[in-house]
């Protein structure tokens, strides 16, 4: 018959053992865990089936996904953050077609296409932001050139996303490609850290930050500068 293994020894786990790690019983969950090098966390209790319909959050109506709670929500605590009132999002039934000016293009994202969604930072609040800068690039140019206008953010920021994303924290402005990618990365990324002196129109341009008034995916959201 063969042996029983030993109760998993993570903190007020007790679920069954599979394998050692370092010399610790570990069951499945956190076994896999220890290997990839994740942090070992509790187990959540599984939610019994058809126990809920909705998310348990206050005022939340969407469909259950996990542990009580929706999707989003259910992400949110098993990241540890503050449960927050989700975003007003639009059925895709509601906009089949984005809703930016006469685009016809599928709706991709609370009724925007994936171009004038822009992972969040729409082209509502994109034109919003030129508008604030009378139209003109930090050089002064009116025209962005064949490749367009480009959002400049701060690739430090510490809102949880990767360098190259961004948040509604994050965002500077709108630049032409030479600014954004010849300009201002080479003054953070060169000139500041060789310890030269500040170039005054480049520091307060990566000093600013744009605040936003509305949801950044709505036509009549507003915005303004806020300075660090």
């Amino acid at each position: 018959m063969p042996k029983e293994k030993q109760p998993c020894e993570f903190i007020d786990c007790g679920r069954r053992g599979k394998a050692r790690r370092e010399g610790v019983m570990l069951c499945s969950t956190h076994y896999t865990a220890a290997c990839e090098g994740r942090p070992l966390k509790p187990i959540q209790p599984m939610v019994e089936r058809g126990k809920y319909k909705v998310c348990l959050f206050d005022h939340c109506e969407r469909k259950h996904s996990s542990g009580g709670y929706c999707a989003t929500h259910y992400q949110q605590r098993k990241d540890g953050k503050t449960l927050t009132p989700i975003r007003g999002w639009i059925r895709q039934g509601e906009s089949p077609t984005c809703r930016y000016g006469d685009c016809s293009a599928t709706s991709h994202s609370r009724g925007l296409c994936i171009v004038h969604y822009g992972r969040g930072i729409s082209q509502f609040a994109r034109d919003a932001i030129l508008a604030l800068q009378g139209g003109r690039c930090m050089c002064g140019a009116e025209a962005p050139g064949a490749e367009g206008w480009e959002l400049d953010h701060d690739h430090a920021c510490t809102a949880g996303h990767l360098p190259h994303n961004y948040c509604v924290a994050c965002v500077r402005g709108m630049l032409c490609v030479a600014c954004n990618r010849r300009g201002v990365s080479w003054y953070e990324g060169t000139w500041k850290p060789q310890g030269n002196d500040p170039i005054p129109r480049l520091e307060e341009w990566i000093t600013r930050r744009i605040r936003f008034y509305g949801a950044p995916e709505a036509s009549d959201v507003a915005v303004s500068y806020a300075l660090l």
